[in-house]
């Protein structure tokens, strides 16, 4: 887990700009930066004062050197802890450079099988990647498993290539006109090159208002974009205009074969293992849940050195997983730390849990709380149970949707007469879109129409709903969508927006910002693909039997307190956090960016936090 940056323009440049936008996130990788030039025909490698003091006595510092084409990285040592693994790589023969953010947890695997005959400097996955792509050129992607952005720079031919992990765990943003092209982990390493002016986009920032998040390649800025999942870029350096190309898509090959409980669990084991692998400290991110109780079981099972951690909240019942998350502890055997959350907290540490991602949120991130607990306790991996829910029908729209697809031929748009309000607005929605986007609608905490009302000064009436957006975009990627079955159609949705836009970013920021690398092992392609294909895992599916196979599959390992427990997650408690926030003292702003209009958004928690985290927001751009 690490941060890259890089700039190329069709003018020399001064290596500050490279160094800063290192600097803004060097929290990504606190243990040593280097940056990198090809100048007159050979690539050099600087120190800077990011550097770690070995690093700048052994590397010459790049000052008063101007070059057309900077790269640079910020190394968090996981795998090989030793400066063998640092970054970048560098191919004399092929002239080509190499980045890589993420873990590949099959690198050993891949080593044996295609690399035995290579020279190592180091035991790390980052070289047998860039080792593997200098062998089977852009086919050795089809053999990562893990998570991953690769970026790959060839000075012969002035072509930049990157990839992205099949699931988006891991970001890359860029800027792209006519004289530059500017790439970071983060978009904060964009805008601390200068080079790139702040312009929001109102029109995706009222997109996040209903989905709670942007959906790649949109940002809620004007030049910034994210590059989709599953997805290669490629870049002519020479007049900066690119293509991409989908790598991979979640297909649908129906499987009517009953898998068994050993044959599962196996498959569990598998990607557990694969994931396990580190050189520092590890802790799962234990729930009182089924997912994350397996994924602690199984951990257990392989004897991997690791502890757990939770959360809890003794005055909000329904956030409180407390006793739960202690029966799978005691069931996997793991030592477990729980850390009660604040029930009340200053206007500081609102705006804290706000600036922890780069758009505003709808809630406080869990995962922000978790990860800080977690480096104080030296903790720098770890594991998180996401993925199962998405693949095995565990949320309740699954078990809703089953039961309205018998009735949806009698879903008329002429009903909504007899409802009001929010709820008429959101089953307009849902018979216009379809109940595979049901989720979408019952997820946002406002429809599309109240949010375009609360964006009335920035022209929002011609605006495309949020969802016919998505969709569009989902049937143009994958032209067998529309023969999904309706369950199938969720699920891929959840995969393909839910997890790679959603989760994804809310996981990564948050956790990055404490030097913390979180990891999904049920986020492996191969297993996702195979269980995917499978055409019975909704029998038995209900709202009280929700992840029915899951379920069936876990009843002896997983303790009936567990097993039985009302659907919960972690989550933080807004209500009490806002209680006494007074919007119209304390963020006057909200009338010069949404005139009266916001005061219908103060009575619901999850809006009045997006309130303020917009102002936030707005506030750190200016």
């Amino acid at each position: 887990m690490c941060g890259i940056s890089g700039i190329f323009s069709k003018n020399k440049l001064y290596d500050l700009s490279i160094i800063n936008s290192l600097e803004s996130i060097k929290h990504r990788g606190p243990n040593n930066t280097v940056h990198a030039s090809f100048i007159a025909n050979d690539f050099h490698l600087f120190s800077s004062q990011l550097s770690s003091q070995k690093t700048q006595i052994e590397l010459q510092n790049s000052t008063e050197i101007v070059s057309n084409n900077w790269i640079g990285f910020n190394r968090l040592s996981i795998i090989d802890l030793s400066d063998n693994g640092m970054q970048p790589f560098y191919d004399n023969d092929s002239q080509t450079a190499f980045l890589f953010n993420g873990e590949i947890y099959n690198y050993k695997e891949l080593r044996e099988n295609f690399l035995a005959d290579i020279t190592f400097i180091s035991d790390s996955d980052s070289e047998v990647v860039f080792q593997l792509y200098l062998k089977l050129g852009d086919d050795f992607i089809h053999h990562l498993r893990g998570m991953f952005v690769i970026t790959l720079v060839n000075y012969s031919t002035n072509e930049l290539k990157v990839w992205r992990d099949r699931f988006g765990i891991k970001p890359f943003y860029y800027f792209l006109d006519e004289e530059k092209f500017i790439f970071s982990s983060e978009i904060k390493g964009i805008f601390a090159t200068d080079f790139v002016k702040k312009e929001i986009d109102f029109k995706h920032l009222a997109y996040t208002y209903y989905l709670n998040t942007s959906f790649a390649p949109n940002t809620v800025y004007q030049q910034i974009k994210s590059l989709e999942a599953a997805t290669k870029l490629t870049v002519n350096l020479t007049n900066f205009t690119c293509e991409k190309e989908i790598y991979w898509i979640l297909n649908y090959e129906p499987d009517d074969r009953e898998i068994d409980k050993n044959e599962f669990l196996n498959d569990i084991k598998e990607v557990v293992e694969l994931a396990a692998i580190s050189d520092v400290k590890q802790a799962v991110m234990l729930s009182g849940g089924l997912d994350s109780g397996l994924l602690a079981y199984q951990f257990d099972q392989l004897k991997i050195d690791i502890d757990a951690i939770t959360i809890y909240n003794n005055q909000v019942e329904e956030q409180n997983e407390l006793e739960f998350a202690k029966s799978n502890a005691k069931a996997s055997n793991l030592n477990l730390l729980a850390f009660e959350i604040d029930n009340n907290v200053n206007l500081q540490t609102i705006k804290e849990y706000c600036l922890a991602e780069e758009e505003p949120n709808s809630s406080p991130e869990p995962a922000y709380f978790l990860a800080k607990k977690a480096h104080e306790n030296k903790y720098i991996v770890l594991q998180n149970a996401l993925g199962l829910d998405e693949l095995f029908y565990g949320y309740g729209y699954y078990s809703q949707a089953k039961k309205l697809q018998k009735i949806e031929p009698f879903l008329f748009k002429s009903f909504n007469y007899l409802l009001k309000g929010s709820k008429r607005n959101k089953y307009e929605e849902i018979t216009t879109f379809g109940l595979e986007t049901s989720p979408f609608v019952k997820r946002s905490f406002a429809s599309w129409k109240e949010i375009k009302l609360l964006f009335k000064q920035y022209n929002s009436d011609n605006w495309e709903h949020p969802i016919s957006v998505l969709m569009e975009q989902v049937k143009q990627n994958n032209a067998t969508f529309e023969s999904l079955p309706l369950l199938k159609k969720i699920s891929y949705l959840d995969f393909y927006y839910y997890i790679s836009s959603h989760h994804s970013f809310h996981s990564d920021q948050p956790s990055m910002k404490f030097e913390t690398e979180m990891r999904f092992p049920y986020l492996d392609h191969q297993f996702v693909q195979k269980y995917f294909n499978c055409t019975n895992l909704d029998k038995g599916l209900t709202k009280e039997n929700n992840k029915p196979f899951l379920r069936k599959n876990v009843h002896n390992i997983l303790s009936k307190d567990v097993l039985f427990m009302p659907k919960k997650g972690f989550s933080m408690p807004v209500k009490n956090w806002l209680k006494d926030v007074n919007l119209e003292q304390d963020f006057p702003e909200l009338t010069t960016y949404f005139g009266d209009e916001y005061k219908n958004w103060i009575n619901n928690p999850a809006k009045k936090w997006l309130m303020i985290s917009t102002i936030y927001f707005l506030r750190n751009e200016d």
